[in-house]
C-alpha cells in the first residue's frame, strides 16, 4: 500500500464531548435538537459553537463570528470530535481565519460533506489529514438521510478499516489501484484550483460526488480538473450515487457518464460510478485522507486505518 504523510486521528471514547459548528448555512433550531438527541444516543456529550442558528442571508452570521466559533472549538482540549450543523456555503469564505495548523497539532475527528469539502481539502495540503466525509447535524435529524452503523463506527473506531461492496456500482473502466483517497464535492474541488488549499492529487484515488447539477456543468467542472493538471496522475477514481443529475427540459444532452468517460476514461485508470457516500439517502461515512485500494474485479473499495 502507497504510503503518504498522514496525521492519526484518535477515536472516541464514551462520553467524550463532540463539537457542533455551523461554518457555512444556519441550521434550524429543532432540527439542531433532534440531531443533538441522536449524538447522545451515541454515547456523546455535546458542545455547541456560538451562532448555529443565526441567519446573514444564507450564511450562518458573518465571516468573522463563524470563523471564530469553530476556532473556539479547535482550541477546546474537551472537544475531541467536530461535526458540522450543515452544508450550504461559505466554509471557503472562512479559510484564511481558521486555526488550520491547530488542528494538525491537535487532531480531532471531523463529520461532513458537500461545501465541508473547502476544509477538508484545506487539511489536506502538506499532507494527508483522515476525516470522515459523511452526515450532518441536520441529517441525523432524519434517521433515512443517513447510514447510522458506519457513522456510529467511524466515531468508536476512526478513520480507515472500512469495506465498500461495489456490486450495485457501474462500473465505467475495469482496473485495480491503490492510493490516498481524496476528494469530496466536485463543484467545491473546483472552485479550489488556483488557491493556497488546492488539493494534490497526484498518486490519489479521486472520490467525487454532488448533486442537483446538470450534466453540462459536471462536464465543464472535470475538464477544469483537467485542464489545471489535477488529473494527470490520478490512481482510480470513485464517483458517488448521482443525485438529481440531469438535463433540464428537452434539449439535448451527453448523459453523466457520458461526460465522466469523455474526462476520465482515457486516463488509464479504474473508474466506478454509485458508491452511497455524499449528497444521497442513506449516506454512508467514508474515511478521506486514508490509503484505500479499489478493486473492480472484487468490487470492494477498502480504507485503511493511518497507523496500519
Amino acid at each position: 500500500m502507497t504510503e503518504s504523510r498522514r496525521l492519526r486521528v484518535l477515536p472516541l471514547r464514551p462520553g467524550d464531548r463532540i463539537g457542533i459548528a455551523a461554518p457555512a448555512a444556519p441550521i434550524d433550531r429543532e432540527v439542531l435538537t433532534r440531531g443533538e438527541a441522536r449524538i447522545r444516543a451515541l454515547g456523546y456529550r455535546v458542545r455547541r459553537a456560538p451562532g448555529l442558528t443565526t441567519r446573514r442571508g444564507y450564511l450562518a452570521g458573518p465571516d468573522a463570528a463563524r470563523a471564530a466559533a469553530l476556532n473556539r472549538l479547535i482550541a477546546d482540549p474537551e472537544v475531541r470530535a467536530i461535526l458540522f450543523a450543515r452544508g450550504g456555503y461559505g466554509t471557503a469564505r472562512l479559510l484564511p481565519q481558521l486555526d488550520l495548523e491547530g488542528l494538525r497539532r491537535v487532531p480531532r475527528l471531523l463529520i461532513g460533506y458537500s461545501d465541508l469539502t473547502a476544509l477538508f481539502a484545506a487539511l489536506s495540503v502538506g499532507g494527508d489529514y483522515p476525516v470522515g466525509y459523511g452526515p450532518h447535524v441536520a441529517d441525523l435529524a432524519r434517521p433515512s438521510r443517513y447510514h447510522a452503523p458506519s457513522l456510529a463506527r467511524f466515531l468508536a473506531e476512526g478513520p480507515g478499516g472500512e469495506r465498500f461492496d461495489l456490486a450495485g456500482c457501474r462500473t465505467l473502466v475495469p482496473g485495480a489501484a491503490e492510493g490516498p483517497l481524496r476528494g469530496g464535492c466536485l463543484t467545491l474541488l473546483q472552485t479550489s484550483i488556483g488557491t493556497p488549499w488546492q488539493p494534490d492529487l497526484d498518486g490519489a484515488l479521486l472520490f467525487l460526488e454532488d448533486w442537483q447539477e446538470e450534466p453540462y456543468r459536471i462536464d465543464r467542472m472535470l475538464h477544469h480538473l483537467g485542464a489545471a493538471g489535477l488529473l494527470r496522475r490520478i490512481r482510480g477514481v470513485v464517483v458517488g450515487k448521482p443525485v438529481r443529475i440531469a438535463p433540464r427540459g428537452t434539449r439535448p444532452s451527453l448523459s453523466l457518464e457520458e461526460v465522466i468517460l469523455d474526462h476520465l476514461g482515457g486516463l488509464g485508470v479504474p473508474v466506478v460510478v454509485g458508491i452511497p457516500v455524499g449528497h444521497c439517502a442513506r449516506k454512508r461515512t467514508l474515511s478521506l485522507g486514508v490509503a484505500a485500494r479499489l478493486d473492480t474485479r472484487r468490487a470492494v473499495l477498502e480504507t485503511f486505518s493511518p497507523g496500519r
